[in-house]
C-alpha cells in the first residue's frame, strides 16, 4: 500500500522530544508518532487521572503572535465538538513556547493499517458512513477539519470510528480578519499549507479560501484508497501528485481499474472527488445519504426525467418528476379518497380479499345553475372524503367523482372497468325554493343493478344536515358499523356557520375541475365569502391556499405563491383544519423546492388522516427528492401489497423505478398495471416510454399506438414522437410533437422536443422559435423554484442550442450541483458540451452518465451524438457501456 509519509516534512530537530517530561499538568509517557503538522504523545493528566493524547504542533519559522493567537482560538472552537465519531479536543495550551493540543486518547489502529488491499464492501460502508457522520457534526458547527486522511481516522476494536486531529481545523463564517476571510496559509506563516498536500482539494492547493467541500474531497480520496488500494492521483512524488490534483483531469473511476466496486458506489466517490467544488457534494449529509442508499441496494441520487435530450420525450407520460406528480394529484382534491388502507394495520378480524371499490359518479343536476352545480360537486367530494376515512378500519375503497370523470373523458365505455370499480354511488341534486333534495343510488358497476336508493331533503341554509344524512345513509346501505371515534370524526365540519360551510362546499366543487375556465376565480370568490362569515374556518383557509397555488400554476404570477403559503400557514395556526392545512403547505413547499419541509407536512397530514392518498404520494415524492429512495420505495411497495387489485399503485411504483433507471422492474410494474386495467391509456403510454429507455422500439411503438388509440394524449404523442425521433424520422417526430404541444402548450418539455425535431429536420427558423418559447416557460418556473435541478438543466440545454455558451455553462453548473448525481442531468451535461463543440468534456460526462446508470441503448440510438459516431473514443466508450 502506498504511504505518503515520505512526502511530508518531519518536525525540525530543534524541538526536543517530550517523553519523560511534564508539560503543564501532563506527564508525557511515550511518543506515538509524527507528521508534517507535529508530534503526538501518550500522556497522563495528573489532575484528572486519565490517559490523553498530546499533540505538539510543529515549529514553523515566521509564526507571528497573531497567527499563534488564531491557532489557539480555532483550536478552542474545535474543542466544542462533541460527537461519537470525533476524538475530542479537551484543551489547547501553551507550555514553554510550545503549542499543545490536549486530545482524547483512542485505543485501536489507524485506517492506514487496513489499506494494504481493497476493502470488502461490508467493511467499507460502516467505516465510510461513520466518517461522513463525523464531518456532518463538524460542519454543522462551521468547522473545517482541514486534514482528513487515513492516519487521522482511528478504528477502535469495537468497530467505532474516530476522526482525529482537529489541529489545523478552522471555523468558517463570521467576519473578522482571522475567520472567514483568512486563508489556511495564515495559520502557520507565509507559504505554509496547513494539512497534508496530497489530500488537499484543488482550491486549497491554489491558495483559495476553502469551503466545507474541501473535507469532502479529502474523504473521497480516502474512500478511493479503501476500495482501490491506491491514491487516485498518485504520482512519483508529492510534486507530481499535487500537480495531478490541480489538473483538470478527474480521477479514473474505480470500476475501470478492475476493482470490484459497484458502479453506483463509484459514482459517489467520483462526485466527492470532483475538481470543481460546485460539482462536488454540497454537504456531508448528502454524501452519507447516498452511501446509505447504495448500501441498502438503492441508487445514489434521485432520478427524474431527462431534460432536452431523448429521455425528456420519454418522460412526458412516464417519468414526470415527483413534483409534477404531486401537482397532478393535487389538482383533484378528492384523490385522497382512493382509500389506501395500508398506512396502518387493518382492524383484527377484518375480511381479507379484494375490497369493495366504490366509484362516486359525477353528480347529476336538475337545472343549469352554476352555483348548484358547484354545490353538488362539493357535496359529492365531501361525502367521498368522509367515506374514504373509513378505509382505515373497513374493507372499502373509494374512487372520487373527479377520477371517474377523467376516466370517462378518456374512455367513456370503459371508465369504471379501467378504475376497477365494482360499485357506484350516484347523486341527483335538485333545489326547490328553500330546500335542497338529494337522491343517492348505490348500484352494481357491472350491470347497474340498484342495491340501495334514498331521497333526502334539507333546508338550503343547512348543508350540515344534508351532508351528514347522505353519508350516514350510504354507510348504512354498505352495512358498515362505525366505531365511536369514527362517528365522532364524521360529524366534524370545521365551522359552526352553515352558510360558511355552504360556500366552502361550493368552492370545493369548483376546485374539483380546475381546468374548467373560471373555476379557480369562482372558488376564490366563494371561499372568500365563507371566510367573511367565519374568519376562524381553518379548512376554508386551506382550500383558498390550494386555489391560490393552482392560480399560480395557471398564471405563473408569483404573488399567488406568497398568498397561498400565508393561507396554508393560517389554516394550520387555527388548529381546526385537520390534515387539510398540512396538505396545503406541503403542496406549496414541494412546489417551491422545500422538499424537507414538504415531507414533514405530508407526514403530519398522514398522522391526522392515515387514509389520505394525496399525502402518501406527496410523502413518497418528497422522500425521492431528498434522496431517501429506500423510504420512497417502501411507501409504494406497501401500497402495492395492500392493494393487490389496484393498477394505480403499480403505476406509481413503476414511475418510481423508471426514475431510478431500473427499467426492468419499471416495465414489470407497467405490464401488471396493463393487465389489471387493459383500458388504461396511461399505462400503455408508461409501458411504451419504458421500452424506449430499454431500446425496444417495436414494443414501444405498439404500446404507444394502443395508448393513442384509447385516448390521444399529449404524453402518448410525445412518446410516439420520440420513437420516430430515435428512428431518425424527424419529420414524423415533429408531426407528433406538434400534436403534443397543441394538447399542452404550457409544457416547456414539449416545446423542447418540438424544437429538436424541427432542427433535425432542417427547419432551423421554427427550431429557434420553439427553443425561445421553451426558455420563456422554463425561466418562469425557475423564478419560483431556482433549486429545480431539472429546469436548470433544461435552461443549460436551451442556451447551448441557441449558442450562448456562458449562460449554458452557468445553468449547467447549478443543475449538477443541485442534482446530486442524477443520471439524466449528467447525461444532459454531455449533450450540452457536445452542442457547444467541447468533445473532450462531452465524452467525460457521457462516461459519468453511464456510471450513474444512464441507458446505453438510448445513447446508441440517439441522434444527439451523431457527430461523434465515427470517433474512436466515443465508440469505445459506448461499446464498453453496452457490454455491461
Amino acid at each position: 500500500m502506498p504511504d505518503f509519509s515520505d512526502q511530508v516534512k518531519t518536525p525540525p530537530p530543534t524541538q526536543v522530544e517530550l517523553t519523560g517530561m511534564v508539560a503543564d499538568r501532563f506527564r508525557v509517557l511515550a511518543r506515538l508518532g509524527a507528521g508534517g503538522m507535529g508530534e503526538v504523545y501518550r500522556a497522563q493528566d495528573t489532575k484528572l487521572e486519565r490517559t490523553i493524547a498530546l499533540k505538539r504542533m510543529a515549529w514553523r519559522e515566521g509564526i507571528t503572535p497573531a497567527a499563534r493567537e488564531l491557532f489557539l482560538r480555532e483550536g478552542r472552537r474545535a474543542s466544542a465538538l462533541n460527537h461519537a465519531n470525533i476524538a475530542a479536543i479537551y484543551d489547547v495550551i501553551e507550555d514553554q513556547g510550545d503549542v499543545l493540543l490536549v486530545m482524547e486518547y483512542v485505543e485501536g489502529s489507524t485506517l492506514r493499517a487496513e489499506l494494504g488491499a481493497p476493502m470488502p464492501l461490508d467493511r467499507f460502508f460502516p467505516i465510510a458512513i461513520q466518517c461522513a457522520d463525523a464531518l456532518i457534526a463538524a460542519h454543522a458547527r462551521g468547522i473545517l477539519h482541514g486534514d482528513v486522511k487515513p492516519e487521522n481516522i482511528m478504528l477502535k476494536p469495537d468497530g467505532q470510528v474516530k476522526l482525529l486531529d482537529f489541529g489545523v481545523a478552522r471555523q468558517l463564517g463570521g467576519g473578522d480578519a482571522f475567520s472567514a476571510t483568512a486563508t489556511v496559509r495564515t495559520l502557520l506563516g507565509p507559504g505554509v499549507l496547513a494539512g497534508t498536500p496530497v489530500y488537499m482539494a484543488p482550491e486549497v492547493l491554489r491558495g483559495e479560501t476553502p469551503g466545507l467541500g474541501a473535507d469532502i474531497f479529502a474523504l473521497g480520496i480516502v474512500f478511493y484508497e479503501m476500495l482501490g488500494s491506491r491514491h487516485p492521483f498518485k504520482g512519483a512524488n508529492i510534486t507530481v501528485t499535487t500537480a495531478q490534483i490541480l489538473s483538470d483531469q478527474e480521477a479514473v473511476v474505480l470500476d475501470q481499474n478492475k476493482v470490484k466496486v459497484p458502479p453506483r458506489l463509484s459514482s459517489i466517490i467520483a462526485r466527492a472527488l470532483a475538481k470543481n467544488p460546485a460539482r462536488r457534494y454540497a454537504s456531508a449529509q448528502e454524501l452519507k445519504s447516498d452511501l446509505e442508499a447504495v448500501r441498502d441496494g438503492g441508487r445514489p441520487a434521485k432520478v427524474s426525467r431527462t431534460p432536452h435530450a431523448a429521455g425528456a420525450r420519454i418522460g412526458i407520460a412516464a417519468g414526470l418528476a415527483a413534483l409534477i406528480l404531486i401537482v397532478a394529484l393535487a389538482t383533484i382534491p378528492g384523490v385522497r379518497s382512493k382509500g389506501l388502507a395500508w398506512w396502518q394495520s387493518r382492524r383484527p378480524g377484518a375480511t381479507r380479499g379484494p375490497a369493495p371499490r366504490l366509484a362516486v359518479l359525477p353528480p347529476q343536476i336538475a337545472g343549469s345553475s352554476p352555483e348548484l352545480t358547484a354545490f353538488a360537486d362539493g357535496l359529492s367530494a365531501a361525502v367521498a372524503a368522509k367515506l374514504s376515512t373509513l378505509t382505515q378500519n373497513h374493507d372499502i375503497q373509494v374512487i372520487d367523482s373527479s377520477r371517474v370523470e377523467r376516466a370517462r373523458n378518456a374512455a367513456p365505455d370503459q371508465a369504471l372497468k379501467e378504475l376497477g370499480a365494482n360499485m357506484t354511488l350516484q347523486f341527483v341534486v335538485q333545489q326547490s325554493q328553500a330546500m335542497n333534495r338529494v337522491t343517492y343510488t348505490l348500484a352494481s358497476a357491472k350491470n347497474a343493478q340498484v342495491m340501495s336508493e334514498q331521497t333526502l331533503t334539507a333546508p338550503v341554509d343547512d348543508p350540515f344536515t344534508l351532508q351528514d344524512r347522505v353519508a350516514d345513509g350510504v354507510i348504512q346501505s354498505l352495512r358498515i358499523t362505525l366505531l365511536p371515534e369514527e362517528a365522532a370524526a364524521l360529524s366534524v365540519h370545521g365551522t359552526t356557520q352553515p352558510a360558511a360551510y355552504d360556500y366552502y362546499l361550493e368552492g370545493k366543487g369548483y376546485l374539483s375541475d380546475i381546468k374548467r375556465p373560471g373555476n379557480i376565480p369562482n372558488a376564490l370568490q366563494v371561499v372568500d365569502r365563507a371566510l367573511q362569515l367565519d374568519p376562524s374556518f381553518g379548512r376554508a383557509f386551506a382550500e383558498r391556499g390550494e386555489a391560490e397555488w393552482y392560480d399560480y400554476i395557471g398564471t405563473h404570477q408569483t404573488d399567488w405563491v406568497r398568498k397561498a403559503k400565508a393561507d396554508c400557514n393560517q389554516a394550520i395556526a387555527l388548529g381546526n383544519a385537520g390534515a387539510d392545512g398540512h396538505m396545503c403547505l406541503g403542496l406549496v413547499d414541494a412546489g417551491t423546492g422545500n422538499y424537507q419541509e414538504a415531507a414533514g407536512e405530508y407526514q403530519k397530514a398522514i398522522e391526522l388522516d392515515p387514509t389520505n392518498a394525496r399525502a402518501v404520494v406527496g410523502l413518497a415524492s418528497s422522500y425521492a427528492r431528498l434522496n431517501r429512495l429506500a423510504d420512497a420505495e417502501n411507501v409504494y411497495k406497501q401500497a402495492v401489497a395492500a392493494n393487490p387489485n389496484s393498477s394505480y399503485v403499480r403505476e406509481q411504483l413503476g414511475i418510481f423505478y423508471l426514475q431510478q433507471a431500473d427499467y426492468g422492474r419499471a416495465a414489470q410494474m407497467f405490464q401488471q398495471a396493463v393487465q389489471l386495467a387493459p383500458e388504461s391509456y396511461n399505462n400503455y403510454s408508461n409501458l411504451g416510454g419504458t421500452y424506449l429507455y430499454m431500446g425496444k422500439y417495436p414494443e414501444a411503438i405498439r404500446a404507444l399506438e394502443d395508448s393513442v388509440r384509447l385516448h390521444p394524449t399529449g404524453g402518448a404523442y410525445a412518446n410516439l414522437g420520440t420513437a420516430y425521433y430515435q428512428a431518425r424520422r424527424f419529420a414524423d417526430a415533429a408531426r407528433d410533437y406538434q400534436e403534443a404541444v397543441q394538447n399542452d402548450s404550457g409544457d416547456p418539455d414539449l416545446w423542447g422536443d418540438l424544437a429538436d425535431a424541427y432542427q433535425r429536420s432542417g427547419q432551423k427558423s421554427k427550431a429557434q422559435d420553439a427553443f425561445r418559447r421553451q426558455l420563456t416557460l422554463v425561466n418562469r418556473q425557475l423564478q419560483v423554484n431556482p433549486r429545480d435541478a431539472e429546469r436548470q438543466s433544461d435552461a443549460a440545454g436551451i442556451y447551448a442550442a441557441l449558442g450562448d455558451k456562458s449562460d449554458a455553462l452557468g445553468h449547467l453548473a447549478q443543475s449538477l450541483n443541485l442534482g446530486r448525481g442524477n443520471k439524466d442531468l449528467i447525461f444532459n451535461a454531455a449533450v450540452v458540451y457536445n452542442d457547444l463543440g467541447e468533445k473532450g468534456d462531452a465524452l467525460e460526462w457521457l462516461q459519468k452518465a453511464f456510471t450513474a446508470g444512464y441507458s446505453a441503448s438510448i445513447v446508441r440510438d440517439s441522434p444527439e451524438f451523431d457527430n461523434l459516431r465515427n470517433d474512436p473514443q466515443f465508440q469505445q466508450l459506448l461499446n464498453r457501456a453496452l457490454s455491461k
